[in-house]
């Protein structure tokens, strides 16, 4: 099978061949100076159709074997943590120019987002329970010592409460920010 082949989905200007999807995952990781996981780069690279799934993996795999990457704790997981090594530090640094600008700067902004996001997700609370007129949409925004953010709304319909929470998620301290300069009368 050549390298060429895993091209369904990909938008145009997307990477294509197993050397770019290679050089492109070592300058991501480089760029965002902590362990991800595959599932992560995968979410950040559909976004935008940057990247195929099957070459991704591929890429994953071949660098992996290769030595430019490690698997952090639970390898054999999926969701393992990828860590660059030396050589893929320096793979990332020499080819960086290689990866068209348009793909480095859509890629990063991507997984930036997802990693946000995923981080909101383990570190909030964001529950919508069916009620039997509609649902409670339930925020919570937790501390070391005490929640910032403790929310109950009562929300019409499901499909309202699950966009609520969506919203909440991409971006949970801009909820706590307006509530804060609302009551204050004061910005942040």
């Amino acid at each position: 099978m050549s390298s060429e082949t895993f091209t369904a989905g990909i938008e145009h200007g997307g990477l294509t061949t197993n050397h770019e999807i290679r050089m492109l995952i070592c300058w991501l990781l480089y760029q965002v100076q902590t362990p991800v996981s595959m599932p992560l780069i995968n979410e950040a690279l559909q976004r935008d159709a940057l990247v195929n799934y099957f070459a991704l993996t591929r890429g994953v795999s071949d660098l992996l074997a290769s030595g430019h990457l490690v698997e952090g704790e639970h390898a054999q997981n999926a969701s393992a943590p990828l860590s660059l090594t030396q050589l893929g530090i320096d793979t990332a640094t020499t080819f960086e120019r290689d990866i068209p600008l348009n793909v480095r700067e859509k890629s990063l902004a991507a997984l930036r987002a997802v990693l946000v996001r995923h981080r909101a997700e383990k570190e909030n609370i964001a529950e919508v329970t069916p009620t039997p007129d509609g649902c409670r949409l339930t925020l919570q925004i937790a501390d070391v010592s005490s929640d910032l953010l403790d929310l109950s709304l009562y929300v019409p319909n499901l499909d309202l409460g699950d966009r609520m929470r969506e919203k909440f998620l991409d971006d949970p301290s801009a909820l706590y920010r307006l509530i804060v300069e609302y009551l204050s009368g004061k910005a942040l």
